[in-house]
């Protein structure tokens, strides 16, 4: 079965993308997340037309300090638009006010 509106990002495959993945799937507890392995890259599509992903459960999952900007250099591409922020990153479809910017999320 296919994905209903996806949006995330495509990373290159190494640990960044492992604990991305699992991310993923924490942060957006309720939706399908799908992690394709493509060898070389890894795609994450969460369903809804939303994806979050938390600084926190990305350090969480990769056993180490991160920073947002890491998620950026390993981010080959992405699906949807992207909003940026140092403690989260959302990935949507529609107008950037739909459901508020990472900074608003952030502090929320």
């Amino acid at each position: 079965m296919t994905i209903t509106d996806p949006v995330g990002p495509i990373l290159q495959s190494g640990e960044v993308a492992r604990a991305v993945a699992q991310a993923a799937e924490i942060d957006n507890a309720g939706c399908r997340v799908e992690v394709r392995d493509r060898g070389s890259y890894v795609r994450i599509e969460v369903e809804g037309g939303q994806c979050v992903l938390r600084r926190t459960t990305i350090e969480a999952e990769i056993g180490r300090p991160f920073r947002m900007s890491e998620l950026e250099l390993n981010m080959s591409s992405f699906v949807g638009r992207i909003d940026t922020g140092t403690e989260l990153v959302r990935f949507y479809h529609g107008e950037p006010g739909d459901t508020g910017s990472a900074t608003e999320e952030a502090t929320a």
